[in-house]
């Protein structure tokens, strides 16, 4: 009996790493492209819509590598969410409209929301 305590002991320790090494990969990520999202903001702030649309470039890229790796972690649904918004903002920049920066802060908001959702967090998981 106590040697099938210990095996799963070690599972769920496992688990546990693994998800919280997982999760911070994946946080950094997202952390990475809010912040050039931000940039992104300050361009537009100013603006300074040429700035913007390099740094949404950036941020595009940025998140388009990712994704390919974060698609396996997170829903599929919270990743059209961001792809769509990123569109929306794309477009919105291009025309250097002022709903760009109501875009942008969507796109902010459902990332750090995936980020959220996604911790090892008692309220997550109830």
């Amino acid at each position: 009996m106590s040697k099938e305590l210990i095996i799963s002991a070690i599972v769920i320790i496992f688990l546990v790493i693994a998800n919280i090494l997982i999760g911070n990969f994946i946080d950094g990520k997202m952390n990475q492209t809010v912040s050039i999202l931000n940039e992104v903001k300050n361009g537009i702030e100013n603006d300074n819509f040429a700035k913007a649309k390099q740094k949404l470039d950036e941020a595009e890229n940025y998140w388009n590598d990712s994704e390919e790796i974060i698609s396996f972690f997170v829903e599929h649904n919270e990743l059209e969410k961001v792809n769509t918004e990123f569109a929306a903002l794309r477009a919105y920049v291009q025309l250097e409209e002022d709903e760009a920066l109501e875009n942008l802060n969507k796109v902010s908001f459902i990332i750090e929301h995936i980020e959220e959702k996604d911790d090892l967090k008692l309220k997550n998981i109830f």
